[in-house]
């Protein structure tokens, strides 16, 4: 199937956090969230309008010292706009979704070069664009995400990519039928309470929603967790003795995995931590629950071949993913050179490199009979567009749980306008419900029901609201203040 772009433009929306979120270096308090919107005409001349949107976080994409947040924010504005001018060259004429795809992003990554950026924060302008135009495609045709990839409808050609997926189609890697249902691993960032008693009254949000990691097990029946690591060997295992002792006492089954966010500059340092975690009584039945680690090395060492024989050590202990190393398309091949058995899928980071990743876990797989896998891990998703666009791609994958913490850092859907609202509690009623005045996820038995996202579009099919937004040529960064 052919279409053509007819125009590009972007908004803004900012958002306060209910409480910060810690990862890494950075600890985020409000943050913007940028929306393209693309308009597409297929080939029998129907038009239609896609969407993407991401929040535009510090120091994830690029963790250089010498920059500020806001600097990272006009590097990602930067290639948004460098994107939007390659895809509209590349599909200036009708040609198959992934032709102006591969074209548009190899365009937007020189671009990204021409600026001295990495690959991670250049290509996150092509992967908007090529989100809204799988949004636009669907909705021109009035099919889903799933629908769109078993019919190969986008003319994705995995074997340029890997060549190991020649002739090998999306339809062949997706699971067999949606999943409905997918559980929630829950963040439990580096500064988030996790007794209710840790709490001092001050701090006490009192917002209707549950604060401290207790509650929210307590409220929401939780069994996946994803726990963040900073690199302070005592002040880390304090507090995996304490997430234990939780965990232990209130869940009769639990499941881990372990975020390094890039702490450790050599891997000796998180061998330790393992090592301590293994041999710790506190922590026996935590450690057993580990089910992967995400890279614990800074992206600059992560894919070093020198520490190959150290990153082999760890994922004999448990499997090891890259996470920000991920920037090129090849890359979770090189990793797996290394020791690697995993990698992560974030919309962010793109559709089509995801699915071609899956292929290539499951070819490994079955080549080697080691268990290569993608795991679904988040960048602070907020509804609607880069919330349920992430689920719909994850529950065509056939990826049973999901880290999501956009629920936890932000108060529902208040940031929002009311129309959006209203429109999320109508047409996706299994995913949302209320509390109080405000729409929430709704999260039972540890997980949420993803069954409405099996819409036209890459699984956003509510109107945005582009009046409460701001155009991006009027946005400015002092305004998140």
């Amino acid at each position: 199937m052919h279409l053509s772009i007819k125009g590009v433009q972007f908004y803004m929306r900012n958002v306060q956090t209910r409480m910060p979120f810690k990862y890494g270096v950075a600890t985020l308090t409000s943050v913007p969230i940028l929306h393209v919107l693309v308009e597409i005409e297929v080939a029998d001349g129907i038009r239609a309008t896609g969407v993407a949107g991401d929040i535009l976080p510090p120091k994830w994409f690029d963790k250089d010292p010498a920059k500020d947040y806001a600097e990272n924010v006009d590097d990602l504005i930067a290639m948004a706009r460098a994107a939007a001018a390659a895809y509209q060259i590349a599909g200036g004429r009708p040609r198959s979704l992934f032709d102006i795809w591969r074209e548009g992003y190899g365009a937007t990554l020189a671009a990204g070069d021409d600026c001295g950026l990495n690959h991670l924060t250049a290509s996150h302008g092509s992967t908007l664009m090529e989100r809204a135009l799988f949004d636009g495609l669907g909705a021109a045709l009035g099919l889903s995400y799933f629908d769109l990839l078993q019919a190969n409808l986008p003319g994705l050609d995995l074997g340029w990519i890997y060549a190991e997926l020649n002739g090998v189609v999306a339809g062949d890697i997706i699971a067999p039928e949606p999943l409905n249902n997918l559980y929630i691993r829950h963040t439990v960032g580096l500064s988030d309470p996790i007794w209710t008693a840790e709490i001092a009254a001050p701090d006490r949000l009192a917002d209707g929603l549950p604060q401290a990691l207790e509650e929210y097990i307590q409220v929401q029946a939780l069994s996946y967790f994803k726990i963040k690591v900073n690199g302070d060997l005592e002040a880390d295992l304090a507090r995996l003795r304490s997430i234990a002792a939780l965990l232990d006492q209130s869940t009769s089954d639990y499941f881990i995995t372990l975020d390094g966010n890039e702490q450790y500059q050599n891997i000796e340092g998180f061998v330790e931590l393992l090592e301590r975690v293994g041999e710790d009584p506190q922590l026996a039945r935590f450690y057993t629950s580990v089910l992967y680690i995400e890279q614990p090395l800074e992206r600059s060492t992560a894919l070093d071949v020198q520490l190959e024989s150290g990153i082999r050590a760890v994922s004999e202990r448990k499997p090891m993913l890259i996470d920000e190393s991920d920037g090129d398309l090849n890359t979770f091949k090189e990793a797996t050179r290394l020791g690697y058995l995993g990698v992560s899928t974030k919309n962010c980071k793109g559709l089509i490199k995801a699915l071609a990743n899956q292929g290539l876990a499951r070819h490994l797989s079955a080549a080697t009979g080691k268990g290569y896998f993608l795991t679904g891990e988040d960048l602070m998703n907020l509804p609607v567009v880069p919330l349920q666009q992430d689920l719909a791609h994850v529950a065509a994958l056939g990826i049973s749980h999901v880290e999501r913490n956009g629920h936890h850092y932000v108060h529902g859907l208040d940031h929002l306008a009311a129309a959006e609202r209203q429109g999320c509690r109508q047409q996706h009623g299994s995913l949302y419900g209320c509390q109080g005045k405000s729409v929430v996820l709704k999260i039972g038995s540890g997980a949420i029901d993803v069954s409405s996202l099996q819409v036209p579009g890459l699984g956003a099919r509510v109107d945005v609201d582009v009046e409460s937004m701001v155009p991006l040529e009027e946005w400015k960064f002092a305004s998140l203040a």
